[in-house]
């Protein structure tokens, strides 16, 4: 899409398209409803780091964690939702409708991140607003006239048409690929379009407002906009992006009054305050239109002829916007009175990138006035996706990322969480694929995929797979999830919807860790391990409903393993209402693997050990003592004693660790448990298996085994260490050396279960480190 002509080639005020050729930016969608006013944030770099999965931000039990990111955000909430959110009310959205629409797609190039990103936002926001309940329609689209593509084609030796259809299927073909659930493809070479082009033209034109004249200045046929003479004499009369010469032009041209509406729309603005949304880009677009006169608007071209005809003047045809915007009124079947979706205008909300607001928010409702048509509601600016370093991606600087290659590398699920994850919705988003990788690693495969196989493996195990008959015990508040997300929703606050989902599954992770199933002995046993059970099914069902929007494909596969279909979000019930008793439980499939970091660049990078003074004491402080969580947990392929897991110590990639627990603990007991390591420990091989930590258990005098546990709440990562013993933990211990087998002489555990050295408690900041049942033991 490009920009558009004022009438008088000096005025300063001529619109100007921001898009250059090679600038990686994302288009917009329209989103539904919400009035919403969000200030832009500054831009911050995505961490590359794996993000502190016990301590990261959001729990469904409070809606200031998901929304701290928000502080400095102006919020209008819609009367409705900001009502229900007060009460805690569960709204029947039935009879609601929710109409959203992308900017559509300049065919002139492949597709590039900005689509991407624009495509799966404006899916996620439909995806939820259909998963709440609501009436929902969802436009897309090709841009496809003007005279940029007419010489592309040229030069390519092609028709017009022919171009475009091949760049409509990449678009079309990256959809498909993200899980974008558009209802439907406008292009704008379809002769629907056309006849709705020629309505809206033909109503401006009675209404007064299209007039003939001659248009005289220069021309940026890149952008395809009309450059001002002070303009074009600041760039030396070239286009400040290719270098290429401005077009000197002097044409009949039809004229639309937009000046006319210019109070009309400054006061529209100021009374409906959702209308442009963040609000930044609404005090841009308000400051301009009190300090510059509104122009009228040169709206056709007579020198190529790839467009749609004006008419009644066919040597005429329409400018690029106004041909292009009309697609929003095209994909409801307008101006035909009988049209299935006609009531789908106005739109909720257009999703458009950030350099095209002034078109959307300023000519656009202008349009409409004059045709006599209402206003859309929201019109939301997105940000741009930019490199890892936050500067803008282009050609020229050689930091593009291709999402079509990314994609070969990724599944659809792990770059829709990632890019709606890592940033405020409305600001710019800085792309890395180290980043991808973290995030994908903690929250998707440590919280999320650990989380489905812990609670079906246990289901398997203690209740034959089936859902057991017993009351169900609150893991989360259901209403809370519900009313916050709605209110995030409302705000397009798609990060914080995004952290209150996982904020419910990493809720649902404690709770089963802090019940854990597998120690539980005695009388009432079976039927304490079967309530924890039946909770965390519930837990890991509703939790899955606000994160179907962000990772579709994983979704339907969390359902499928729990035997029940989705409900919608408003007709969720509380805890034990929700899974049937005798509801089938699959195993299945691992839900999200891991990627292992690059190993061989992480041991060309670390530094050299540190040599470890001669005079260094001998003492606890010589052990790096760190928390963990265990993975996973298989038997070791030659020995039958021996477990190999996997252990997230909060670094980049988890541990592999043999240990010598089979007779001591089950695979499901160990599995997801809690423990302190010695991460210092040189890698060895165990019966041909490299193990590259050891983790620490206390024994009493019968020989019982207990895993040591560190304090409630404390970090993956987080280091253990005993008052009074200060001092650097070696880099790695040398074996000949013996530091841990002298200095494990003096750790034991006390009357009341707490690990020691030499009578001082290993401790965190939460706390002292402790056993479940063994007292007055040793541990090794």
């Amino acid at each position: 899409m490009g920009g558009a002509p004022s009438k008088d080639a000096n005025d300063a005020a001529a619109p100007v398209a921001s898009a250059t050729s090679d600038a990686i930016e994302p288009t917009v969608a329209s989103a539904v409803v919400p009035e919403v006013a969000q200030e832009e944030k500054p831009e911050a770099k995505t961490s590359t780091t794996t993000p502190d999965v016990a301590n990261d931000a959001a729990s469904t039990v409070g809606v200031e964690a998901a929304t701290s990111a928000m502080a400095d955000v102006a919020i209008s909430v819609p009367d409705a939702v900001d009502a229900a959110a007060s009460a805690g009310a569960v709204r029947d959205p039935s009879g609601e409708k929710f109409s959203i629409t992308t900017a559509i797609n300049y065919a002139n190039g492949a597709p590039h991140m900005g689509h991407a990103y624009e495509s799966v936002s404006t899916d996620v926001l439909a995806r939820y607003h259909r998963a709440y309940g609501r009436d929902v329609w969802f436009q897309t689209g090709s841009d496809e006239h003007g005279q940029k593509i007419a010489e592309a084609a040229e030069e390519k030796g092609m028709a017009p048409l022919e171009f475009v259809d091949g760049h409509v299927a990449a678009f079309e073909a990256l959809n498909k690929q993200l899980d974008v659930t558009n209802d439907i493809y406008n292009r704008t070479t379809s002769e629907v379009h056309k006849e709705a082009c020629h309505e809206l033209f033909r109503r401006s034109r009675d209404n007064g407002d299209i007039y003939l004249d001659t248009y005289e200045g220069w021309y940026n046929v890149r952008e395809e906009t009309f450059v001002t003479e002070s303009e074009a004499q600041a760039s030396d009369y070239k286009d400040p992006v290719s270098g290429k010469d401005l077009k000197k032009m002097k044409e009949e041209s039809y004229f639309f009054k937009q000046s006319r509406y210019q109070t009309q729309l400054i006061d529209h603005i100021k009374k409906n305050p959702e209308f442009i949304q963040p609000m930044s880009r609404r005090n841009e677009i308000l400051a301009r239109l009190e300090n510059d006169e509104l122009r009228d608007l040169s709206v056709s071209r007579t020198t190529f002829d790839w467009g749609i005809p004006v008419p009644d003047a066919p040597k005429h045809v329409m400018y690029v916007w106004f041909d292009a915007l009309t697609n929003y009124l095209t994909g409801t079947g307008w101006p035909d009175e009988n049209a299935a979706k006609k009531d789908m205008w106005p739109v909720s909300v257009h999703i458009i990138g950030k350099d095209i607001i002034w078109f959307h928010c300023v000519i656009w409702p202008c349009m409409l006035w004059s045709a006599g048509l209402p206003l859309p509601k929201t019109v939301f600016g997105h940000g741009f996706v930019t490199a890892e370093d936050g500067q803008k991606m282009s050609k020229s600087i050689g930091n593009v990322v291709d999402p079509v290659q990314v994609l070969k590398k990724f599944s659809s699920d792990t770059f829709r969480y990632y890019i709606m994850r890592c940033g405020i919705y409305g600001s710019d988003v800085p792309f890395s694929e180290p980043s991808m990788t973290a995030i994908h690693n903690a929250d998707l495969a440590d919280v999320l995929g650990n989380l489905v196989h812990r609670v079906t493996n246990l289901c398997k195990k203690n209740c034959n797979g089936v859902v057991p008959d017993c009351a169900a015990e609150k893991v989360f508040d259901v209403d809370a999830l519900r009313t916050q997300s709605e209110a995030a929703m409302a705000r397009f606050g798609i990060q914080q919807a995004c952290e209150l989902a996982i904020g419910a599954a990493k809720d649902t992770n404690k709770y089963l860790t802090d019940a854990a199933p597998w120690a539980v002995k005695g009388e009432g046993a079976e039927e304490r391990k079967a309530v924890i059970i039946r909770s965390t099914i519930e837990a890991v069902y509703i939790a899955m409903h606000f994160l179907q929007p962000y990772i579709p494909q994983a979704s339907e596969v969390v359902f499928n393993k729990l035997g029940m279909a989705p409900v919608k979000i408003w007709q969720l019930k509380q805890f034990g209402e929700n899974v049937p008793v005798g509801t089938s439980i699959a195993i299945g499939d691992v839900l999200f693997a891991k990627f292992e970091a690059e190993k061989i660049e992480a041991k060309k990078k670390a530094p050299a050990p540190k040599p470890v003074p001669a005079n260094a004491p001998v003492d606890v402080s010589r052990l790096n003592l760190v928390v963990g969580t265990v993975l996973s947990v298989k038997r070791h392929p030659d020995a039958e004693s021996l477990y190999v897991e996997e252990i997230d110590l909060g670094e980049d990639a988890p541990r592999q660790v043999v240990s010598g627990l089979v007779k001591h603990l089950t695979e499901e007991e160990f599995t997801g448990a809690r423990v302190v390591c010695v991460s210092n420990m040189k890698p060895s091989k165990m019966r041909g298996v490299e193990s590259a930590a050891m983790v620490l258990c206390g024994t009493n005098a019968e020989g019982k085994t207990e895993l040591v546990i560190p304090p409630t709440g404390t970090a993956n990562g987080a280091k253990i260490t005993v008052e009074g013993f200060i001092g650097d933990a070696d880099d790695v211990l040398n074996p000949r050396k013996k530091v841990f087998e002298t200095v494990s002489v003096d750790f034991t555990v006390s009357a009341e279960g707490v690990a020691l050295f030499k009578d001082v408690p290993f401790a965190a900041a939460e706390g002292p480190c402790t056993l479940p049942t063994i007292r007055d033991g040793i541990i090794k």
